[in-house]
């Protein structure tokens, strides 16, 4: 069984938080690596782009506040992520995942093991977290947490977690992010570490 390491990194800048994230996947990639979950801080807030992502679909009056702007290696809308906020990174070799799990059922399968954490510890209470089964939208939105999807997590009907992915022959490489949960941040590290774990043990 592979041994997931944890790094835990102090605040940096948008574009450095990218740049780490971008050596992570290079470095599992080359099996230098082992799967490794990455928290992270920001310096201050800021607008994740997805990969593919045309910065012109924000918003206008999210383009107006001025935010840096930094383009991510994964899919997914738009993240303004906040001072607050968890923000997370896996990277890890496709052998690790659970068999006749699909790509596109990785959020879901992290949100469910996260959501059943966070119940089990006494930290949430089970009628304010609810998992989204409805079915996928078929095109991105344009900000991520303003429409939630299937396997994303909501508190009080409001999404708290998002996670988006890109995937390698020798790597997948998941960028996620949990905003709005009434969680202590020391006990919701813990308790992602922990899910993380238990989704993905090879």
């Amino acid at each position: 069984m592979d041994k997931w390491q944890l790094i835990i990194d102090p605040p940096e800048d948008p574009s450095a938080n990218m740049a780490r994230d971008e050596k992570l996947a290079k470095r599992v990639r080359e099996g230098v690596q082992p799967p490794t979950l990455r928290v992270y801080e920001w310096s201050e807030p800021c607008i994740s782009l997805g990969r593919r992502q045309n910065p012109e679909d924000l918003p206008a009056e999210l383009i107006a506040r001025g935010l840096p702007i930094v383009r991510r290696p994964t899919g997914g809308g738009a993240v303004v992520h906040r001072l607050d906020e968890l923000t997370y990174t896996l990277a890890m070799p496709p052998r690790l995942l659970p068999p006749g799990i699909r790509l596109h059922q990785l959020p879901g399968l992290l949100h469910e093991k996260l959501q059943s954490a966070l119940l089990n510890s006494g930290l949430i209470s089970s009628e304010a977290l609810a998992l989204v089964h409805a079915e996928c939208l078929t095109t991105t939105p344009s900000l991520c947490f303003a429409s939630p999807v299937c396997g994303d997590l909501l508190y009080r009907g409001e999404k708290v977690a998002g996670l988006s992915l890109r995937a390698w022959r020798e790597c997948l490489l998941l960028q996620g992010s949990i905003q709005g949960l009434p969680v202590p941040y020391d006990e919701l590290l813990d308790t992602l570490a922990f899910a993380v774990e238990e989704s993905f043990q090879g």
